[in-house]
């Protein structure tokens, strides 16, 4: 089942794999929100610690990370 699925994803266009991941986050998940500084379900970003930006201009004093 999964490689049916592997397959007929990769075969989408980038456009239309995004739009089903949005719709399958957004619809179809509950909460992903688990786990410390996890950002907002729909950007989903390689790496550790990734989140949203702050709005605020806010930077931490020590390492100048947003807030």
């Amino acid at each position: 089942m999964k490689k049916i699925f592997d397959d007929w994803f990769n075969n989408l266009s980038e456009v239309q794999q995004k739009e089903l991941l949005d719709h399958i986050f957004n619809n179809k998940i509950k909460s992903l929100n688990e786990g410390y500084f996890s950002g907002p379900i729909p950007n989903l970003i390689k790496g550790i610690f990734t989140g949203p930006i702050g709005l605020s201009g806010d930077v931490c004093p020590t390492c100048k990370r947003p807030l």
